[in-house]
């Protein structure tokens, strides 16, 4: 397993600990000083935080647990330690096991009191959900800012929330202490000065509209300090970047984007110690419109009845080399054979009522075509 060398804080612990870090190597138990319980409702007694033992890297790791009547929550907390830097980050990489949301919860909490166990001394200061967190292969670096937390001696504790959720992964848990601005973000997705970026019409907000989205990725810089959060800018120039929102993960899907458009995008990386300096502006330019209609070429391809009750006869002077037909949401719902195109005729039958974009290919020459479907 790789493991992350940072810039680590000396600290005075009431319970004897010089310093915070670590990276669950010295034990298949949880490390000594460290403290794991469940939440005060009683729910998820059979799964708990453990280590991985030496054939599987050792991590520490909580599994999902089916319960009823509420959450389990699973809770992991450090030894008590003192913030003594104005610029205190918490460090840690983590997964979860499935792609698939099933809910789960992430938080990190912090509590100022005497007590490693008290549940109502501890304050939420960061909170994920399973998007966002990394999912399977190597674990994901994820940092927190402590620096409220100045001249104050603090128990941190990894909470997992879930009923038959996922697992959480752990590992190379340290501090930043008097943290620098992170360097640029690098690695733009999409690419800079790509062309043809895709857009995704699927209606996930379930506003009955397409949602026109790109997903936009990013990642952090190898160098320098950890960013702790990123803001996210996009405009049509160089000049008119706005600022869209600003996040703690490295993607983010934006939607409302428009076909055929060239976007200036910019991702500036920061932590407790300021923003990254001449971080790039990239730009991409989008797809043309794939349900733009421009029925051209209609003396060589012909196509009846429209509208239709299913059948659909069509006739071309010259060789069709492909037809397909996709709905208004641009998803493909039939992409015909050598045989359909033989018989010169297509069945959407099946299909709901509406309007259908038939699109055909004549040698280099691509036409669409709708088809209202009774």
């Amino acid at each position: 397993m790789k493991k992350n060398t940072f810039l680590l804080l000396l600290l005075s612990f009431q319970l004897g600990f010089s310093q915070l870090t670590e990276d669950f190597e010295s034990s298949t138990t949880i490390p000594a000083g460290w403290t794991s319980f469940i939440g005060t409702n009683g729910l998820g007694t059979v799964q708990n935080w453990q280590i991985n033992d030496a054939a599987t890297n050792n991590v520490a790791f909580v599994t999902w647990e089916a319960v009823v009547g509420g959450n389990a929550e699973d809770w992991l907390v450090t030894p008590q330690f003192t913030v003594d830097a104005t610029n205190f980050i918490l460090s840690f990489d983590q997964s979860d096991s499935f792609a698939t949301d099933y809910g789960s919860t992430f938080t990190i909490r912090v509590s100022t009191g005497m007590s490693q166990t008290t549940h109502a001394d501890f304050v939420i200061v960061d909170t994920q959900t399973e998007a966002d967190v990394w999912s399977g292969g190597p674990l994901a670096q994820h940092t927190v800012d402590l620096s409220a937390y100045v001249g104050q001696a603090i128990y941190v504790a990894f909470v997992l929330e879930q009923n038959d959720g996922d697992r959480w992964i752990i590992d190379n848990v340290d501090m930043i202490a008097d943290a620098t601005a992170p360097d640029p973000a690098t690695t733009p997705t999409p690419a800079d000065t790509a062309t043809g970026v895709v857009i995704d019409p699927a209606d996930d907000n379930m506003d009955g509209s397409p949602d026109n989205s790109v997903t936009f990725a990013w990642e952090a810089a190898v160098t320098g300090d950890a960013a702790t959060a990123y803001d996210v800018y996009l405009g049509d120039s160089p000049g008119t970047l706005n600022l869209l929102g600003t996040l703690g993960n490295t993607t983010v899907d934006i939607t409302g984007m428009e076909y055929s458009t060239l976007y200036y995008w910019q991702i500036v990386a920061k932590n407790v110690g300021g923003e990254a300096v001449n971080s790039p502006v990239w730009s991409f330019t989008t797809q043309s419109d794939p349900l733009s209609v421009e029925e051209v070429n209609t003396d060589s391809f012909k196509y009846y009845p429209n509208p239709t009750t299913g059948i659909v006869q069509f006739d071309s002077t010259q060789p069709i080399t492909n037809l397909e037909v996709i709905n208004l949401f641009g998803q493909q719902v039939i992409r015909v054979d050598e045989t359909v195109l033989a018989h010169r005729q297509i069945d959407i039958s099946s299909f709901k009522a509406g309007t259908y974009i038939m699109v055909v290919t004549i040698g280099d020459s691509v036409s669409s075509y709708k088809v209202v479907k009774q």
